[in-house]
């Protein structure tokens, strides 16, 4: 369990210049976000940021580190961070970060402004939530991961 968090607060702790990201026209704001999802056994974090990189981690201490190498992976990460973009009003200014508790989904975005977040009981997300759209867009990350792990190994 000792890495994953600590990586997650690593990245929160961070600026866009430590990474020397700038805004975009298509990320005006938000330069990285994070997806947490709270389940009984614990919870997922999926981290993605405007500069290609996606991480997963776990707090059991699992995880995967560097899947934004693979356009599998980074084409759903910058569809997430879009859709984050564009549902940034529906996320409030943000000091603590915690995980969320389980059968919730916390949705963080780290802008140049200061970071910003929402959670929700999954058990009451309606899809005209605007927190829909990026809980979906977080699954299509969740999902193009896992399809990455079960990949064979290249042989070499």
């Amino acid at each position: 369990m000792s890495g994953a968090p600590d990586l997650r607060a690593n990245l929160l702790g961070m600026s866009p210049s430590d990474l020397s990201i700038e805004p975009t026209e298509e990320l005006p704001h938000v330069w990285a976000a994070v997806f947490d999802w709270g389940m009984r056994e614990g919870s997922a974090s999926i981290i993605a940021v405007a500069d290609g990189s996606v991480s997963m981690y776990t707090s059991s201490g699992g995880g995967m580190i560097g899947a934004g190498e693979h356009d599998s992976v980074r084409v759903p990460a910058a569809r997430f961070l879009r859709t984050v973009e564009s549902i940034l009003d529906s996320l409030t200014a943000a000091t603590d970060t915690p995980l969320p508790s389980a059968n919730e989904f916390a949705l963080i975005a780290l802008t140049y402004d200061g970071t910003r977040r929402a959670v929700v009981d999954l058990r009451l997300l309606q899809r005209a939530d605007p927190l829909a759209r990026a809980w979906i867009a977080g699954q299509d990350v969740i999902t193009a991961l896992r399809e990455l792990q079960e990949q064979p190994p290249a042989r070499g």
